[in-house]
Parts: structure tokens; sequence; C-alpha cells
């Protein structure tokens, strides 16, 4: 997560809330019990409608995950549910998805948050990471039907494991 603030451009003077900063840091530094009342402080003296409202909501839930408490994470799916633009808030979730060892709802959360943000460089990593499949060729018919099988691994080769052709 970056703490600085990415959208100043477009919402001209909304900043992003100091106890969220310091939160930031806190999570930086490994110290997860001062980030997560940092965050909490954030997310309790932001009004609803605010703009990084869902951001808050996110970080405070991430911490909870990263303590142990697994309530956390419905704070973190329902601010994702919540966000449209911001890619951060969809990182959180898939961290915590991830953390509860969740693979299947973090690669989706990891998807939304791309369609939100294509190039968030924390989403792209995580994606990475995780290793997330290719679409199957034919979505009408399952993975594992040997036509989608067949062609995968045609494109696969041909692609020299990209997904599609090689380039020449």
């Amino acid at each position: 997560m970056n703490p600085e603030d990415p959208w100043s451009a477009v919402h001209g003077g909304v900043r992003l809330h100091p106890d969220y900063v310091q939160g930031c840091s806190h999570l930086a530094a490994g110290d997860v019990t001062a980030a997560a009342a940092c965050f909490e402080a954030a997310d309790e003296q932001t009004a609803p409608n605010d703009v990084y409202s869902s951001l808050y909501t996110a970080a405070r839930g991430y911490a909870r995950v990263l303590l142990n408490d697994t309530s956390g994470l419905n704070l973190c799916r329902a601010a994702a549910r919540a966000e449209q633009h911001n890619g951060d808030v969809h990182e959180y979730l898939a961290k915590a998805e991830l953390r509860l060892q969740h693979r299947k709802q973090a690669c989706e959360a990891i998807v939304r948050g791309l369609r939100a943000d294509r190039a968030h460089p924390g989403l792209r990593q995580l994606r990475r990471q995780m290793g997330i499949r290719r679409a199957p060729a034919l979505g009408f018919l399952s993975r594992d039907n040997l036509l989608n099988r067949l062609i995968g691994r045609l494109t696969y080769q041909r692609g020299g494991g990209r997904s599609g052709p090689r380039k020449k």
C-alpha cells in the first residue's frame, strides 16, 4: 500500500487521514497492533461518504486478520463491495483472503481490483506471486474438458508459456 495520496490530483484538497498514513508506517515496520489502532481511528473518524472511507475500512479489516481476528475479513469484503476505483482496497482484501488460506476468493479479489485499476502494482505483484491461471480457451466448457486442455496446451507451447501465439 502506498501511504502517499495517489488521488490528490483528482480530488483536489482531499488528503489521506493522518492516522491511516501512520498506520501504514507501523504496518511496514511490522507493528501490526499499532497499525490496527491507527486504522481503526482513521475509519471511525471518517464519514461513510468520504472518498477514502472504504480504504480505511479495508485497512482496518486487514490489520484485524493479521491479528488473527477473522471478523476483519468481513470488513474487507464490505469495503471492496463499496469501492469501484481504488485498487488498494482490493489488495487489502486479497491479502486478507490469502492469510486465511482462501485462494479462490483472493484470486477473485485480484481480478476485481485489476478491473478497477489495471496498473495497480500491488495487485499485479500478488497475481504474479499466486500464479493465477489463464482463462480456459473455450469459456463455455469446463477447464477439464478435453478440447480446452488440447487448445490450452497448443497455445501454451506455441506462446512459450504466454497467453497467445509467439510474436515474430
